[in-house]
């Protein structure tokens, strides 16, 4: 059901368009930023086309047995693909890729394609899952042309398919070119211009748009209940628009975590070194990414909104509960605050790379301690 998916009406109200026309495509790329449910909504569409029991026009019901089977990713005629690590071995045409796999990677496989089939908004994350293998393309090709259910269509979501190496991107350029009537490929991506002007070329293209703050703030009081208006709305804020990071950030110690930041800049100009100390190794100790990613964006934020309330653009600021905080400590020191904001980023890009982590945060401090002037 529609309901299923968070926000995006003006997308919603396409694809109903679409499938009460009765002018479905054979390929479509749905595109927008990171965490605004494409692969979602990809999944509720598969749903309303083959569902054996709608409800309305172009509502799937979500009971019958092809709903339940495509929603948990779990059906014959709907196929989900995704990058994967390089398997054991070079793969005939034959194979299929998942069975190719190492132990381990098959291991994992099976966990986030378990996650994924739970919550259609989770993103899987398999460890050198680079491309999506020309043999899963093949294996597109090999099921595509086959019969499937009569009244059904056989559908096909290719996810991140902006991961497509140039092997595979050529190989399933070749199936665009050819592509049965009863078949429908969907391919999602937050990265549009990284794919083939060809392929994008041969594809109805819907973009998706940043979920709005008030369905945000809904979805996270249903999910956790507990929490104030004014909380869920600073979390709605700070989520940028992604459903992701939404997620992430509910199901972390986030406003704990911003007290320590606001901790760690007290420090710095203050110059306590060692409670700065402190509080970097506190962050790193755990060797948790994304903690430390919330943290990074939890100091662009914050100067962010300092360059807000020195423009006299208060009233936009995520940081509503710290606003006299943000207007004292613009008062006190004059800083390049886009400047610091860049210094911040560059950390952010490199996290992946940089295995000491701790000196990558204790040289990004003292890059943003250099840029400080006291008023």
């Amino acid at each position: 059901m529609w309901s299923n998916i968070i926000g995006q009406e003006r997308v919603k109200k396409i694809l109903k368009n679409i499938y009460s026309s009765n002018k479905i495509s054979h390929a479509y790329i749905f595109y927008g930023k990171e965490g605004t449910g494409k692969d979602a909504t990809a999944i509720e569409f598969a749903k309303l086309i083959n569902c054996e029991n709608k409800t309305g026009e172009s509502e799937a019901c979500d009971i019958c047995t092809s709903c339940r089977q495509i929603s948990t990713l779990n059906s014959s005629m709907f196929k989900f693909i995704t990058a994967l690590p390089s398997g054991k071995k070079e793969t005939s045409e034959d194979d299929n890729p998942v069975n190719t796999l190492r132990d381990d990677d098959y291991e994992i496989f099976l966990e986030e394609f378990g996650r994924k089939s739970k919550d259609n908004y989770y993103k899987i994350s398999i460890p050198n899952a680079n491309d999506i293998k020309i043999s899963s393309i093949r294996q597109i090709k090999k099921e595509i042309y086959l019969t499937g259910e009569r009244g059904k269509k056989k559908i096909f979501l290719i996810s991140n398919s902006d991961q497509m190496n140039p092997q595979s991107s050529n190989a399933f350029l070749k199936i665009l070119e050819e592509p049965p009537g009863d078949a429908l490929i969907i391919l999602t991506t937050s990265r549009l211009n990284a794919m083939l002007p060809t392929i994008t070329g041969r594809c109805q293209k819907i973009r998706f748009d940043a979920i709005k703050k008030e369905d945000l703030t809904k979805f996270i009081l249903n999910f956790r209940s507990e929490l104030k208006l004014s909380d869920a709305e600073l979390y709605a804020d700070i989520s940028d628009g992604s459903i992701l990071k939404c997620k992430s950030i509910i199901d972390s110690y986030f406003l704990e975590l911003r007290e320590k930041m606001i901790e760690m800049l007290i420090a710095l100009v203050t110059n306590k070194s060692i409670t700065l100390s402190n509080i970097i190794n506190e962050i790193v100790i755990t060797k948790d990414k994304e903690k430390i990613r919330q943290f990074l964006l939890l100091i662009i934020i914050w100067f962010r909104d300092v360059i807000l309330v020195s423009s006299g653009e208060k009233e936009n600021i995520i940081n509503k509960d710290k606003a006299e905080r943000l207007e004292k400590f613009s008062k006190l020191y004059k800083t390049d605050n886009y400047k610091i904001i860049n210094f911040v980023e560059d950390s952010y890009k490199e996290l992946d790379q940089n295995l000491n982590i701790e000196l990558l945060l204790m040289n990004l401090v003292f890059r943003i301690k250099s840029e400080f002037r006291t008023l």
